[in-house]
């Protein structure tokens, strides 16, 4: 922390010996500290080696980003495409609806809950070896589910495509960390965390066409076939990207062929049995607990109550057809993301940099919780979309209120996940395994209680509700604005993972 505060205290031993060493690289301080184009301290400091991901070239670190954005976006799209097709799945199933719904909340809640178990692995193997593993594995879920006869058989499939959808969207944060520094982190954790909040809301648009015009299972294998297409990119173009920063200079340089074999372990340490649950270690940090508590209400009362209540609502209270289901269910929400990280991850990055001019250089984590105010759009747009519905009111206004709880959520989601590995960027693939969990776990339950709440309580006054609990949970990121520096140095930083 102190080589934070006065970058001039910062080690020394990671000079540079050319100014084009670093992609990216405007110049050094006399100190040696290398620089970003706007003068100021890369952070973390890039090593000399050629393979240090930092040093990757800028068209190579924003390929790997857009593929790692991509296979969480399939992720999650795969994971919703069969939403607005639950009447037509469970017809031929023989269940109710509600047990269709099943096998979207099944996928959430294996999604979240063994990222948990995968980082330990991701933090001493590598990025690369799980998701060609696991990406596999969720090629193989979505077939099994499209192939099935019974709901027992697609309910199995999905559990296996939660599985193996669960890495980009628990070490997926963990890569970008891994590429770029502080001062553009959010333009690229924007990039990811757009995929991850709009592949549920892609999905129904596509997936009320693809259930209609070809049938509810190919709402399995379409996602089963784009994910096997992407897993062979992956397996010939994705690099690891863990790196360690102990001992560089004793590393080969490695050829592109080599970077894409399996080495074993990148880091010299072992993988204890407690590191398995040792992702929850990181939620007694009030800077990753306060916003995954917050985030865990911004992605189930701004995005999953939408999925899991919009497709009986289009039907009954609009009287919508399959098709027009899925454009309301997708569109506004897609449409609100994309304007919300407008004013996010790019943002966030230009507050930042210039709280660190003029700060000498420090680039203050909770600098990135001055987006706190968009994040309310979330609430406003919750509550409102209930009175619409409720009153009756035109689906344009509905549709609207939707797109404004998207913004929130967006620039919420974007914020949660470049404040809390700005705080501590070593353990971010621990980070995105505790947002991944809360998240899933959350949203795994709204399937519920959603839809007979707002029909016992009517929807205006349980929407309402809803919203106020994501605004109430909102006032501890407040507070981290004032404290949140102080709080982080009382409870001090993990040390496990110094050599990253």
């Amino acid at each position: 922390m102190a080589a934070l505060l006065n970058p001039e205290k910062a080690n020394n031993n990671d000079n540079i010996t050319s100014e084009n060493d670093i992609a990216g690289l405007g110049s050094r301080s006399k100190s040696g500290l290398k620089l970003d184009k706007q003068g100021l301290p890369l952070i973390p400091q890039p090593s000399d080696h050629p393979d240090d991901p930092l040093n990757f070239s800028r068209w190579f670190k924003v390929y790997i980003a857009v593929l790692v954005s991509g296979l969480a976006f399939m992720a999650q799209l795969g994971s919703a495409l069969i939403n607005p097709a639950f009447r037509q799945m469970a017809k031929d199933l023989h269940v109710t609806v509600e047990q269709a719904s099943y096998s979207t909340t099944v996928f959430i809640l294996f999604g979240g809950v063994l990222s948990m178990f995968i980082v330990p692995f991701a933090n001493v193997y590598g990025r690369r070896i799980c998701y060609i593993i696991f990406i596999i594995i969720a090629v193989a879920g979505a077939f099994i589910s499209a192939a099935a006869p019974t709901y027992g058989g697609v309910i199995t499939g999905r559990v296996f495509n939660g599985i193996g959808g669960s890495v980009p969207l628990g070490i997926g944060a963990a890569t970008i960390c891994d590429l770029f520094s502080q001062g553009e982190r959010g333009l690229y954790m924007g990039f990811y965390t757009l995929a991850v909040t709009n592949g549920p809301h892609i999905a129904p648009i596509a997936g009320g066409y693809i259930a209609e015009k070809l049938g509810w299972r190919w709402c399995f294998w379409i996602p089963g076939i784009i994910q096997a297409a992407m897993w062979f990119v992956l397996l010939f173009t994705l690099p690891e990207t863990l790196y360690s920063r102990k001992d560089y200079s004793t590393l080969e340089r490695k050829t592109y062929t080599q970077k894409l074999l399996f080495h074993g372990k990148v880091l010299e340490r072992k993988v204890h049995p407690r590191d398995f649950l040792g992702s929850l270690r990181m939620a007694r940090y009030a800077a990753v607990l306060l916003p995954s508590i917050w985030y865990m209400t911004a992605n189930t009362y701004g995005s999953a109550l939408y999925a899991v209540t919009s497709s009986q609502l289009a039907a009954t209270v609009f009287h919508f057809d399959l098709e027009q289901t899925g454009l309301f269910m997708g569109v506004p929400l897609s449409i609100g993301c994309v304007i919300g990280e407008a004013t996010a991850g790019w943002v966030s990055d230009a507050i930042l940099n210039a709280y660190a001019k003029r700060h000498n250089g420090y680039r203050k984590p909770e600098v990135r919780l001055y987006l706190i105010p968009l994040t309310t759009l979330l609430a406003v747009g919750t509550a409102t979309y209930g009175y619409c519905i409720q009153t009756r009111k035109h689906w344009i206004d509905a549709s609207v209120c939707m797109a404004i709880s998207g913004l929130g959520t967006q620039v919420g989601t974007t914020m949660v996940y470049t404040y809390a590995t700005d705080s501590y960027k070593p353990q971010s693939g621990e980070i995105g395994a505790v947002i991944n969990l809360f998240k899933s776990i959350f949203a795994f339950n709204i399937g519920f209680y959603a839809l007979p709440f707002g029909m016992k309580a009517g929807f205006d006054v349980a929407f309402s509700t809803l919203a106020a609990i994501n605004l109430v949970l909102l006032l501890p990121l407040v507070l981290l604005v004032w404290k949140g520096e102080e709080i982080r140095e009382w409870q001090g930083t993990p040390q496990d993972h110094a050599d990253i």
